[in-house]
């Protein structure tokens, strides 16, 4: 090969080695070295947790507290504003079924229920036992999130009781009969009245009057603020509503507890004489 041939053959590689280059500069921007673009940030879901007790814990009888934990969203207190995306409050639940209803309030047809924008819930004077504790997001009309946000745990209560001992019972009396008409409002988010006082095995007429426009709310009593025990539970209306409940005291005389099912922070003394 002669030495011009040679000449001939460097130029044409020397040019596909400069067109190359000058390729992949272009298509990477002038010399920048090619890199894998970086998967985008996630965001968490809106979630609550409970903290404490854990699944299948055993806890002293009397006092239990749960502890729970919230992400992505906001707990306001619900004083009948409309919904907002991403804001509401927290419904918690002992031996109660999660309401799943997502045209109603969130109100288990059996077991405890408190409303709360609180982190954590007492339960008082939980007895030895089986139990479980729940915690559900709900909106600001108290209807569940969709879709549905809840934390379920199991507990054993032993029989080491923690917290303040009960007061002593006042023997039961013979029942003193008869009937009672006790008259109700709500209004404002309170009722008229702290205390209730009727005799001890009478029929009972309320006569509930809710007041507050577009806002549900009802009559409840149970043995206890625990209200794992229920006396009578009244059908929720919303206001302005009027309506006519029966029901029958108990026998035994003692102070026993009333409040709003949707609304506890609505309550008093239910007391029989």
């Amino acid at each position: 090969m002669t030495g011009l041939a040679r000449l001939l053959i460097l130029t044409l590689l020397i040019g596909c080695v400069a067109l190359f280059s000058g390729a992949v500069a272009q298509e990477y921007g002038g010399g920048q070295t090619p890199t894998v673009a970086a998967a985008g940030n996630e965001t968490n879901a809106t979630n609550v947790t409970i903290v404490s007790p854990e699944m299948n814990a055993s806890v002293a009888a009397g006092n239990v507290t749960i502890e729970v934990n919230v992400t992505n969203f906001t707990l306001v207190e619900p004083t009948g504003q409309p919904n907002v995306p991403g804001e509401g409050h927290l419904h918690y639940y002992l031996d109660a079924v999660v309401p799943t209803n997502a045209s109603a309030p969130a109100i288990p047809e059996t077991g405890g229920y408190v409303i709360s924008t609180n982190l954590s819930h007492v339960w008082e004077n939980v007895t030895p036992g089986e139990h479980n504790l729940s915690v559900q997001l709900v909106n600001n009309d108290h209807t569940p999130l969709i879709p549905l946000v809840f934390e379920t745990v199991n507990i054993t209560v032993d029989g080491n009781a923690t917290g303040n001992a009960t007061g002593n019972v006042t023997p039961a009396a013979a029942a003193a009969g008869g009937a009672v008409t006790v008259d109700i409002t709500a209004a404002d988010f309170e009722f008229d009245t702290e205390t209730i006082t009727v005799p001890a095995g009478a029929e009972v007429t309320m006569v509930f009057n809710n007041q507050d426009d577009g806002v549900p709310h009802n009559v409840a009593i149970y043995e206890s603020s625990a209200q794992v025990v229920e006396i009578f539970v009244g059908e929720v209306i919303t206001g302005p509503a009027e309506i006519t409940y029966t029901f029958t005291a108990p026998s035994e005389p003692g102070t026993y507890y009333f409040q709003c099912d949707v609304h506890p922070e609505m309550n008093g003394e239910f007391i029989v004489e």
